[in-house]
């Protein structure tokens, strides 16, 4: 069984998955191997393993990766060898991937359940990524453009969060995550919100909120 949560670039999903691990601690994150240059508040094998494009290519041509994909103009994979250092913990993989690693792990690995990250708003996904300033002006469009695209594969997920405010996007996250793996020994009571919280953001109880987003990245 494995965890993916997906989301275009600036929904917060990084924050959603930290303050998950912090609680959850039979979940291990999977570091994916990527070509993308190290930001300042990074630290490599931890965020991620920052190798070389050529590096990477190599990894491709010896079959090192279970999937791996090019966005934003970057690499991004997850080697098998990672997933096996989790195994070898006993733990559940928790997956940090885009929309294309998704779709591979899918077709790989049959037990999993697929988590969709989504911005309330084309205007607030564009606000964080220029505050977060890691990205140009041409990347943040790149990332804004693609966003677009990622967004119209929502129906390829068993969840979809709407991350607009953060707390009550934690407590939906988690709440799957109970459902699923019942990794809490909750009371019954508990159990049964954590339930409808879960059933809330089913895809089919999404389509109508996903759909009124997307008319604002038209």
């Amino acid at each position: 069984m494995i965890f993916v949560i997906s989301a275009p670039s600036g929904a917060g999903k990084t924050s959603l998955i930290n303050e998950l691990l912090g609680f959850e601690n039979r979940l291990m994150f999977s570091v994916s191997t990527t070509t993308r240059g190290i930001r300042e508040d990074e630290v490599d094998g931890i965020d991620y393993y920052f190798v070389s494009k050529d590096d990477f290519f190599k990894m491709i041509d010896n079959d090192e990766f279970l999937e791996w994909a090019e966005v934003h103009d970057n690499y991004y994979g997850t080697t098998k060898k990672e997933i096996d250092r989790i195994n070898a913990e006993e733990k559940i993989p928790l997956f940090d991937v885009d929309t294309q690693g998704s779709v591979s792990l899918r077709k790989k690995i049959k037990d999993g359940i697929f988590v969709f990250i989504i911005p309330p708003s084309y205007d607030d996904l564009k606000k964080r990524l220029v505050e977060r300033k890691t990205e140009n002006k041409k990347q943040v469009d790149l990332r804004l453009k693609n966003a677009y695209k990622e967004l119209n594969e929502y129906a390829k997920f068993e969840y979809i969060i709407i991350n607009d405010k953060f707390d009550e996007a934690y407590q939906n996250l988690r709440a799957i995550v109970a459902v699923n793996f019942k990794l809490k020994n909750e009371t019954d009571k508990i159990q049964d919100e954590l339930f409808i919280m879960a059933e809330r953001c089913r895809l089919e109880n999404m389509k109508d909120k996903v759909d009124k987003i997307l008319e604002g990245f038209k």
